[in-house]
């Protein structure tokens, strides 16, 4: 499970676990922006890099994976 994080001006991050999400929220450096999916907001300044993402589909006989 990954949550999903937003910068201080609202634009996309790379996701992060639950467990620094938690971290983040209780030093009140990130506010809950939604609650499906789980977003939180930054509310300190962060770089703006990101890592590529690429996505794989595995097209096997009964299900298929991403």
């Amino acid at each position: 499970m990954r949550v999903f994080v937003l910068n201080k001006r609202g634009k996309p991050l790379m996701p992060c676990s639950p467990a620094k999400a938690r971290l983040l929220l209780k030093e009140k450096k990130a506010i809950v922006k939604r609650r499906t999916p789980f977003t939180i907001q930054l509310t300190i300044a962060t770089g703006e890099t990101k890592q590529p993402v690429s996505l794989g589909v595995d097209t096997g006989y009964k299900h298929v994976g991403l």
